[in-house]
């Protein structure tokens, strides 16, 4: 039986990490089956290339730095393929998996395409293949300091392809009902759904790869993440929904920090200036969190939107030196954070709005934009309240 495993973040900083992933394998061979090894660069070869680019970062293009990403990727697979072999396990590089039917305009849609032929004779060989986690799959930018953030992408799509379960070792250990950094009870899903892992990846603090969890959804497959080296009792399955007993309305909260808000007040109602703060934010890639809009005065109404903390001086620039926008009255809130309520179940049950505004309400917590999508609710609060909302919220739906 065929086994995926990814390893990255917190378990591959330096040389003595990938040691003692290879010692683990060596001593466990036997229990893992036919093994394909997925590896992120490691955080010191990764820095060091981060470093660099640094140097050249108002020239450097994409290609470029995929260079320079895969480079450090390939130097990691090679050093663990060589730690493997030094254990005696029978390691090879399998350094690119990437297909080349594809046309630039399928490619640029986001379309991707992996051939196995080297991973399948490898592994008929009796071989451990290790892969350079880059191979094309996620988005990556300078501010990414650690790597591309695709290794995870990268397993998932190996394990959809043979058919096989994945195992996902990262900087994240498990999936928490509530965010551990709010609540003591550090209370985890056993199981959770595709649906719901994505949802509170994306509206949290997260580190998982909200690509790998859609892509194992569209293609299959089983996902567990958890402590490496343990057993796989303590870490969190990610699964079909159907694979869940029980549907419950809310299932787990997370949390965003460094949120702002912004308040746009007296925007012609007609559309065409809307359009354009839109897609002036869209070409700053800024990542809106929530939008909302209120009529105002006359024909004019008020936009409000929340994005990350590290956007503003971008956006304060921007809307500066726009015609349209410079003159109007603008506001800001910090010290915002935003917090979300995640469930399958709550399509099905009526009531779960109400619920959460009434139990801010009554534990006086103000809270600001407002969005849900079909398994989410998610609201803008203080900052100093949000162990006292995640508290409130977790006792009102028995988490």
């Amino acid at each position: 039986m065929y086994l995926v495993q990814k390893y990255g973040g917190r378990y591959l900083r330096n040389n003595d990490d990938l040691k003692k992933i290879a010692d683990y394998i060596a001593e466990n061979r036997g229990d893992l089956g036919e093994l394909i090894l997925v590896v992120a660069a490691m955080h010191e070869i990764a820095r060091e290339m981060m470093e660099r680019a640094e140097e050249y970062k108002e020239g450097i293009r994409e290609s470029e730095l995929d260079a320079l990403f895969s480079a450090s990727e390939y130097q990691t697979a090679a050093l663990m393929a060589s730690a493997l072999e030094q254990r005696g396990v029978p390691a090879k590089v399998i350094s690119d998996i990437r297909g080349h039917s594809l046309t630039p305009l399928e490619m640029e849609s986001g379309k991707h395409e992996l051939v196995l032929t080297k991973v399948e004779k490898a592994l008929g060989e009796g071989l451990v293949p290790v892969i350079a986690g880059f191979q094309g799959i996620g988005e990556f930018e300078m501010s990414d300091r650690l790597g591309r953030y695709g290794a995870a992408a990268t397993a998932v799509a190996i394990a959809g392809a043979l058919e096989c379960d994945c195992e996902l070792y990262g900087n994240t250990n498990r999936v928490y009902v509530k965010d551990p950094r709010v609540s003591e009870d550090r209370k985890k899903f056993d199981k959770i759904s595709y649906e719901e892992a994505m949802e509170l990846t994306m509206l949290g603090d997260g580190d998982l790869e909200a690509e790998a969890i859609e892509l194992a959804q569209m293609l299959d497959v089983k996902l567990y993440v958890g402590p490496a080296f343990e057993e796989k009792t303590v870490g969190t399955y990610i699964v079909d929904r159907s694979i869940i007993v029980e549907e419950t309305a809310v299932s787990g909260i997370s949390t965003f920090d460094d949120v702002v808000i912004y308040t746009i007040k007296g925007i012609p109602n007609q559309g065409e200036e809307i359009a354009e703060l839109f897609e002036l934010l869209g070409e700053l890639k800024v990542n809106l969190n929530v939008i909302s809009q209120q009529p105002y005065q006359g024909d004019t109404c008020v936009v409000s939107f929340s994005c990350d903390r590290p956007d503003i001086e971008r956006i304060d620039e921007a809307l500066a030196i726009n015609a349209r926008f410079n003159t109007l009255e603008t506001a800001k809130m910090d010290d915002i954070c935003m917090i979300s309520l995640v469930g399958v179940g709550m399509a099905a049950h009526v009531g779960v709005a109400g619920k959460t505004f009434a139990t801010l309400a009554e534990a006086g917590i103000p809270h600001y934009n407002i969005t849900t999508s079909e398994i989410s609710i998610s609201t803008t609060i203080d900052k100093e309240n949000k162990a006292k909302a995640v508290v409130a919220l977790a006792e009102a739906f028995r988490l």
